[in-house]
């Protein structure tokens, strides 16, 4: 973890050693929040960190696949920002490409694991900590066009994006 008392709104972002989690850290840093990073790679956590004002983040291992991982993660990112979590942002998803009859069962499983039963965790994980930040408070989770509109190639990625987006709706109900 990169030290530094939190203080103010806390952002926790899955998948923040790049992409959209990076850019989704750097938008919130931006606008003052502190952010707790969360991923596997600890090398592209530190060099997302080293995007982010000093003192005003935190980098966190998970697995979003491991739900006492979810638990550990978004306690100590709590205890880093000061004693909150204002945003989750569930991003953290992997892509699989090509015909279905050509992924093996392994990358499948994978891809299924990680952005669907991964997000799925998080948000049961999340809600305890967003019902304590109260109003204003916000699970966000990360979709792709994918989800409504279906291509070559992308069947299992689509389909977890889906269930992704039905997920989201069903939690929005709730």
């Amino acid at each position: 973890m990169n030290g530094g008392a939190g203080g103010g709104r806390v952002l926790f972002v899955t998948g923040g050693a790049s992409g959209i989690g990076r850019a989704i850290a750097r938008r919130f840093a931006a606008q003052g929040w502190f952010v707790a990073l969360a991923d596997v790679d600890a090398d592209g956590m530190a060099a997302t960190g080293a995007l982010l004002p000093e003192g005003r983040w935190s980098a966190h291992a998970l697995d979003v696949r491991d739900a006492a991982a979810w638990e550990r993660a978004l306690a100590e990112s709590a205890d880093a920002g000061g004693g909150r979590i204002d945003v989750v942002a569930n991003n953290a998803g992997v892509p699989l490409g090509g015909p279905l009859a050509e992924c093996s069962v392994a990358e499948i499983e994978q891809v299924i694991a990680i952005n669907l039963t991964g997000a799925t965790l998080g948000a049961r994980a999340a809600h305890r900590w967003l019902a304590q930040a109260g109003k204003g408070a916000c699970l966000l989770n990360t979709a792709s066009a994918a989800a409504i509109h279906g291509a070559p190639g992308t069947s299992v990625y689509a389909a977890t994006k889906a269930g992704l987006a039905a997920l989201t709706e069903a939690l929005d109900a709730e």
